[in-house]
């Protein structure tokens, strides 16, 4: 005789559960995978792409292209730096790192700092053009210190720094 239907409903929704289960526990290891390739709090990365589809490759500090230094990986940036969220999957519930990127910059550095959805960029202070959106880091300060020479205030609060960038030569 045949298997009762209790039993094969029992036997179906004994699959079902492991099938959720077994799913769930995949993603987890995804997001342990991704989070662990994750950059660190004191690396540097240059991005790519847009603030809409960005993308990170890691560098050393010392590199030319390292753009921006990993500050934080628990969120809470502060305004002057980038919000950069590495997520797998489409909702929230994907992140994996939650990093805050300032500027790895030094006097003498120059940045294209780029548009609204555009990255900055490391670049030689040569590229500079007039009407350029590249500015040279002048000085190295503390919040509360003063700029001069007509240098703008690239001021991190919750790092304590300050970077004055002037047009680049």
């Amino acid at each position: 005789m045949g298997k009762s239907l209790a039993t094969r409903i029992i036997g179906i929704g004994v699959a079902v559960v492991i099938a959720v289960v077994g799913g769930l526990i995949w993603n987890k290891g995804q997001e342990k995978v991704e989070e662990a390739k994750a950059p660190k709090v004191g690396e540097c990365v240059n991005m790519t792409g847009s603030s809409f589809d960005a993308d990170h490759e890691e560098l050393s500090c010392d590199d030319a292209k390292a753009t921006y230094k990993i500050m934080s990986d628990k969120g809470g940036c502060d305004e002057v730096e980038l919000n950069y969220t590495i997520s797998i999957g489409s909702t929230d519930s994907g992140n994996v790192a939650d990093l805050c990127l300032d500027l790895n910059a030094a006097v003498g550095d120059c940045f294209d700092l780029g548009g609204i959805s555009t990255p900055a960029k490391k670049v030689a202070c040569t590229e500079a053009t007039a009407g350029s959106t590249i500015a040279e880091v002048a000085s190295v300060g503390k919040p509360g210190d003063k700029c001069a020479n007509g240098a703008q205030p690239w001021e991190n609060k919750k790092r304590k720094t300050l970077l004055c960038m002037g047009a680049a030569a």
